[in-house]
């Protein structure tokens, strides 16, 4: 598991959370009560996630895309995570212009530095919401990507493309993304 460097030894209550994180500075996740600041990003791992929301509204214009800045509440109301791109068309959703809570879809563009993060400890948190359809991961290092998918038994599943299969899809949505169109303008070493 991540080591976290805690801003707040102390537990927060989640007012006081969303409080200050309208005024900081800094973006914080809220786990167990406790901030955690989030780390700064590249400029690759940036561009993926423009990339995405821009691909998203180009194939479904009124489709609600969050990227980076907005939050996404977990079912059990005490933690809170920036998602990279997050999906939620919900219209509950459109009465708190900072928080989310019935996402249907979850992209996390993911690192070395980030990968089991991303791909074990955030998906235990992400699957007790119960809106979520899909959590996609997407590598910013190269070119592959991991699609978890909720079966109708309420099960999880998932599929991994790569840069031959040109294409991935979005299961909820009944789409599929480009490679090209996700990954445009990033450079893998």
């Amino acid at each position: 598991m991540k080591e976290y460097a805690l801003t707040n030894m102390k537990p927060m209550s989640v007012e006081d959370y969303i409080e200050s994180e309208e005024r900081s500075e800094i973006r914080h996740e809220f786990i167990d009560n406790q901030l955690i600041p989030m780390p700064g990003t590249t400029d690759d791992h940036n561009e993926i996630c423009f990339n995405i929301k821009n691909a998203l509204k180009q194939i479904i214009k009124n489709l609600r895309v969050y990227t980076e800045s907005v939050k996404v509440q977990i079912a059990s109301q005490k933690d809170y995570t920036y998602p990279d791109v997050m999906i939620a068309p919900d219209p509950r959703d459109q009465t708190n212009k900072y928080i989310k809570q019935y996402p249907t879809a979850i992209f996390e563009v993911i690192s070395r530095t980030s990968r089991i993060e991303d791909s074990v400890d955030k998906f235990v948190r992400y699957k007790n919401i119960e809106s979520l359809q899909n959590y996609i991961l997407v590598d910013s290092e190269k070119g592959w990507v991991e699609v978890r998918f909720k079966t109708t038994e309420g099960e999880w599943e998932s599929n991994t493309y790569q840069l031959s299969d040109e294409r991935f899809p979005i299961p909820v949505l009944g789409i599929s993304l480009n490679f090209s169109d996700v990954y445009d303008g990033v450079r893998f070493q």
